[in-house]
Parts: structure tokens; sequence; C-alpha cells
């Protein structure tokens, strides 16, 4: 089985994030410890290469149903990691995840996320200064 959240860094020091499936009541414990790990992976990443860092979400299969709580970690997380981040590009989302996205944004005082319609487009963003 698909892990819900999963995190890692590539070659080219771009964190990438995935979300997959539902973000419901069941997946709300394993989205808190991914979280925490998404963290230290980020908190880290920063410490090794001395730069804030670009950030990769893909939503392609994530299935745009959540609970209130799982927002509520998602803001929490934007919050902690907004000292670490540079840039934050989100793509595969729907229009409602859109939506959830600008929310999370707003909440935790982010202006530096952004949602595309490909990988290719994110990237590009990303990558420029």
């Amino acid at each position: 089985m698909k892990k819900t959240f999963t995190t890692e860094v590539s070659e080219s020091r771009v964190v990438e994030i995935s979300i997959n499936g539902d973000l419901l009541e069941l997946q709300i414990e394993e989205l808190s410890q991914s979280l925490q790990e998404a963290t230290e992976v980020i908190q880290s990443a920063f410490i090794n290469f001395q730069e804030k860092l670009n950030i990769l979400v893909d939503l392609s299969n994530f299935s745009g149903n959540y609970v209130v709580e799982s927002l509520v970690l998602m803001v929490k997380f934007s919050s902690e990691t907004k000292q670490y981040v540079k840039k934050t590009a989100i793509y595969g989302a729907s229009d409602k995840d859109k939506m959830a996205v600008e929310m999370i944004s707003a909440l935790s005082d982010r202006s530096d996320l952004k949602t595309f319609t490909t990988k290719e487009e994110a990237l590009e963003w990303l990558k420029a200064s």
C-alpha cells in the first residue's frame, strides 16, 4: 500500500513531497507522523545545503477527500517550515485542492506557494530566481 505522505530530497536539492489517497480520520495519525518526519528532512537539508529550499508538492494522486484536522496539521507544518523554504510549487491539484492550498498559504502567512497544472511547469518556476 502506498504511503499517504512521502518526502525525499532529490539530487537537484529539491524537497519532493507527495500526498496520495485520502486525508480522512483514518489517516490523521499517519499524516501527523509524516509531517513531523518531513519537518526533520527539511531542517536537515537546510543545514546541509546552507540555503533555503525549494519544495515540490505532488497532488496528482491525492483524492481530494480530507477532514478539517488534516488542514490544521498542514497549516502547522507550513508555518513551522517557512523559515527554511525559498519557494513551494504544487502540481496536480484540482480546483477544490487549489482552494485548500490558498487557505493553508493564507493561514500560515506564506506568499511563496504557487500551484501548477504540470510537474514541468512547477519545476520551471522553482528554477527561476
